[in-house]
């Protein structure tokens, strides 16, 4: 992670190829703590806000090696800091940490084998991407230490990522102010980086609907069915998808739909995620989201309340860390895989 590396440090410092040399080395000499790292945050498979088996893993991890850990974070019980060394710059490792429901999957199986059916499991890879981290920034904690190098590392956990939740806290809370540079590692298809907006913005709302209970064979004309209204704005919303740009996208699932058949729901709840690259669109569709919902509930003679749970703002990252990022990937190379490995 010696990217840039433009210190002030006394004169036995070696060159920076000598440097990132050890780098490569001390990772190597890391890789059994490494694996063990993908694979017990693998095991825990938490969702978010739910982290606490793998928050107390890698915080003992890192509380070990001499780190300074300040636990509940912006308010999140598995949130944390993990800090050492002092001084500039201050350089920061950030990973998503959390799971997905219903994606339990045993290691190393190319068809759908979960381990625990309809459990949880690490569907998008975070178990990945804080072992890389918490490995680099050992590597570079062990060179800062040898050569009394002035400056601050900092891990932090992407907690409750996939909820679009933690790092809108931590911007709020100010966790990121002072730092000279963020380094995000995130599990993908490709082997590389990247530089300006990458990635959607979104907004998480509920759609909750009002009417009236009533029996639904008895007397069904006297309810008002908040479910209708919940059908009714997924179907109005699906006849809107052929006209929405392409970089659009949006997603639901009914959280709640009634209780039994024969009881008109008096209430009900849709969740959407409104994606799009631009905080302007963003917005826009966002508010056709509500538009619908709004004209739903006036069709079923309902009330509709809604409920924003979280909103980020697109990705935008930084060009000349991803150019030296890219330089060092150049220079370390692909992996070489056995045929044990394959």
């Amino acid at each position: 992670m010696l990217v840039m590396a433009p210190l002030v440090c006394p004169a036995a410092t070696p060159p920076l190829p000598t440097l990132k040399q050890e780098a490569r080395e001390l990772v190597r000499a890391n890789a059994t703590l490494t694996q063990q790292m993908v694979d017990s945050i693998f095991s825990f498979s938490e969702l978010g806000f739910q982290e606490v088996e793998t928050s107390v893993y890698v915080t003992g991890i890192l509380e070990k090696e001499g780190f300074k850990i300040t636990r509940g974070v912006a308010g999140m019980p598995t949130a944390f800091v993990a800090s050492w060394g002092s001084g500039s710059p201050v350089i920061g490792f950030i990973a998503d940490i959390d799971g997905l429901p219903e994606t339990s999957q045993k290691p190393g199986v190319a068809y759908h084998d979960p381990l625990i059916p309809g459990g949880p499991g690490h569907g998008e890879g975070h178990n990945a991407g804080q072992a890389v981290n918490v490995t680099a920034a050992l590597a570079v904690k062990q060179l800062m230490q040898k050569y009394q190098i002035p400056g601050e590392i900092r891990v932090y956990p992407g907690v409750a990522e996939e909820l679009l939740a933690s790092r809108t806290y931590m911007v709020n809370y100010g966790l990121f102010r002072d730092l000279d540079v963020m380094l995000s590692t995130h599990i993908a298809a490709e082997f590389g980086t990247g530089y300006g907006p990458i990635g959607s913005g979104l907004v998480s709302t509920q759609y909750n609907f009002h009417g009236q209970s009533a029996h639904a064979a008895g007397s069904p004309w006297k309810g008002r069915s908040a479910l209708d209204a919940v059908e009714l704005m997924d179907v109005g919303w699906n006849f809107r998808r052929e006209h929405l740009r392409p970089e659009q996208r949006s997603h639901y699932v009914i959280v709640h739909g009634g209780d039994q058949p024969n009881v008109v729901p008096p209430e009900a709840t849709v969740w959407y995620f409104f994606r799009e690259w631009d905080y302007d669109h963003i917005r826009d569709l966002h508010a056709l989201g509500t538009k619908m919902a709004q004209a739903a509930a006036m069709m079923t003679d309902t009330t509709m309340t809604e409920r924003v749970l979280a909103a980020t703002w697109p990705g935008y990252f930084n060009k000349p860390v991803a150019e030296a990022l890219t330089a060092n990937i150049k220079e370390v190379g692909m992996p070489r895989w056995s045929e044990a490995d394959e």
